[in-house]
């Protein structure tokens, strides 16, 4: 079974790269064909490319893939389109992601032209002045400083200020709470960039922010409700990648 699965997702990605190029060389073509006729100086559309499961999977580049994106740019490297890139991905800097994607597909491949999972939190400015706890991997903090939030605490550290919370990690457990817990200032919403590292440290930790409105070292004396904004940026809990099975 593992063999037929590993064959079929092969041809998949086979297919579904001899599509992609097939598609982009039909633009081609009609674009050339617009553009020596003399019809268009600029074009009055763009295009918007998954990366993950079209352009690679995890991070192998797709067959084609290269080849087929050398057709969508000019004798200078420049894009004949307004040309972007999206992924549901969290874990890192869209500069970053760009950095592949230039590596990928032989390309200059700019900031400004990928758009991920947590970019939508750009115009949240209502929470950029907040004390927000962020969740997720990769730097975090960098990304959610890129992003424009200003006081923001990771997960490690929130743990780390009460570690009694934390009730399923005994390697990590300290029996003795922590004194700055008296002193810490409420948490007022938090984002969740993407999947944990370690989930039950994650879930249980949200949890308790949520049922005490962001004071983990108060009990409440009643329902906590609305409780504070929790912003997920991706709701994805399986991801394709290079595994062999459908996900």
């Amino acid at each position: 079974m593992t063999n037929k699965a590993s064959t079929l997702w092969t041809i998949t990605s086979h297919k579904r790269a001899k599509l992609l190029n097939k598609c982009i060389q039909v633009f081609a073509n009609n674009f050339n064909q617009y553009s020596n006729s003399g019809q268009i100086e600029k074009p009055s559309f763009g295009l918007m490319f998954d990366i993950d499961g079209v352009i690679v999977r995890g991070k192998k580049v797709l067959p084609m893939a290269k080849e087929a994106f050398q057709k969508l740019v000019d004798s200078n490297g420049k894009f004949r389109v307004p040309t972007v890139f999206v992924t549901n991905a969290g874990n890192a800097l869209c500069i970053e992601k760009a950095n592949l994607l230039s590596e990928w597909l032989g390309l200059k491949i700019s900031e400004d032209q990928v758009v991920m999972a947590h970019s939508p939190l750009k115009m949240f400015h209502q929470y950029h002045d907040k004390h927000v706890l962020v969740s997720g991997q990769g730097p975090i903090v960098e990304i959610a400083k890129n992003l424009g939030f200003k006081n923001v605490i990771t997960m490690d550290q929130f743990r780390n200020i009460f570690p009694v919370l934390d009730a399923v990690d005994n390697t990590h457990r300290i029996s003795v709470p922590c004194t700055l817990g008296d002193y810490f200032p409420r948490i007022e919403a938090v984002v969740l960039f993407g999947e944990p590292v370690r989930w039950e440290t994650a879930l249980q930790l949200l949890v308790d922010l949520l049922m005490t409105n962001g004071h983990p070292n108060k009990a409440p004396s009643q329902d906590n409700h609305p409780h504070i904004p929790l912003l997920a940026c991706n709701m994805d809990l399986q991801w394709m990648a290079e595994a062999c099975m459908p996900r």
